[in-house]
């Protein structure tokens, strides 16, 4: 679940459609389906470089550390990885403030 209170409605619902997107391809149930599709099924919902980083960020802090496979997908999609890494340390300390604990091997 995507949680960004700060952007307009309008960006919350091409994040949450790009959420299903990107984990589908990245670690879903497409997760074989040639590359280039998974790109084109991504840039479908948006090409806009802070909203792909935002996700990244969101898969960036997995505590269980599968995501992998999104991040990357998200990065070739032209995710901007500054942002994503900004928004992982933000939903990361949101998450340890709700007591989630994260495995040294998950980072």
């Amino acid at each position: 679940m995507v949680h960004v209170p700060s952007l307009p409605q309008p960006q919350r619902i091409v994040l949450a459609e790009l959420s299903g997107v990107a984990g589908r391809y990245g670690n879903g149930s497409d997760r074989d389906r040639p590359r280039d599709e998974a790109l084109a099924a991504v840039r479908s919902v948006t090409t806009d470089a802070r909203l792909l980083g935002i996700q990244a960020g969101v898969a960036m802090a997995d505590p269980l550390g599968i995501s992998g496979p999104t991040v990357e997908l998200l990065k070739a999609a032209g995710a901007d990885m500054q942002v994503a890494a900004e928004h992982a340390a933000e939903v990361r300390a949101r998450l340890e403030s709700q007591g989630t604990r994260y495995d040294e091997q998950a980072e």
